[in-house]
Parts: C-alpha cells; structure tokens; sequence
C-alpha cells in the first residue's frame, strides 16, 4: 500500500466549494463512523492516527505547535509546562467535542494523538497524551496531560 505524505495532499482543487468541510461531517465520520466499523478499538486506533499525524505535521517550539494546532482548526490550544517531563494542553473549540452534549464519556483520542506527535517533534522524545476532561463530561473545553519519556 502506498504511503502519502502531506505533500501528496496539498492540493486541493475545488474552485466552487473550497477547502473546507462542515464539521458535522467531519463529526459523522469520526465518531459515529469509525465507532461503528473499529468498535472498542477506535479510541486506540485514532489516538495512533492521530499520533503519527502530528509527527507528519511536526513542530519546531510550543508557539509553532500552538499556531499549527489553530490553523489546522483542530481547536485553540494553551499549554502549561509543569515540568521538564510534563505539560497540560487546555484546547477550546475542540474539532471533535465542542458543544457536545454530556455523555460520560471522553472521546477526543485523534486530538490526543495529535498533540503527542507534535510534541514528539518538539521534544525530541516519546509522549503520552491522555484526555483528563473533555465537553462530552461537563467541561466547556477539553484537556490532555502529556507525559515526556
């Protein structure tokens, strides 16, 4: 199988509807979609999609990492550095659970990945990002803590 790198995806040639997608589409695909075909496997299966996207994108600081995360709109991210090994991203507008209804249940695993791989870039280490809060338990933002090691 052919590998792609996102060069092979830059161009994108839709004069009349453009680059962008609604997000509720992007929504059906991610969650009811990949849920139905991956079942309890999607949240490890998108968090390694996710991992290896953000390696692919990369990052050279935390401010690259910020501003690739917005321009991408995967959502708006802050980051906490607690230690040299340890950082918290707050990330608003969250591409996947923004405006969710309560559910119980956490979901964002694609953005987790995400920000493991780019931080992996920056750091030159392997991360772990896990989902601490998320707008599908009540929070009106998502969090991951990411772990260097």
């Amino acid at each position: 199988m052919k590998e792609y790198t996102i060069e092979d995806l830059k161009t994108i040639v839709r004069p009349e509807l453009g680059q962008e997608v609604p997000l509720l589409l992007f929504r059906i695909l991610r969650i009811i979609g990949m849920r139905q075909i991956l079942g309890e496997t999607s949240g490890a299966t998108l968090y390694m999609v996710g991992k290896q996207v953000g390696n692919m994108i990369g990052a050279t600081d935390l401010a690259d990492f910020q501003n690739k995360i917005k321009e991408l709109k995967v959502g708006i991210p802050e980051v906490e550095v607690v230690d040299e090994d340890h950082l918290v991203v707050k990330l608003s507008e969250c591409i996947t659970c923004a405006g969710f209804t309560y559910t119980g249940e956490m979901f964002c695993d694609m953005e987790s990945g995400i920000i493991a791989g780019m931080l992996e870039t920056i750091y030159k280490q392997k991360a772990k990002s896990t989902q601490t809060k998320s707008w599908s338990v009540g929070y009106n933002y998502c969090e991951f803590e990411v772990f260097l090691y």
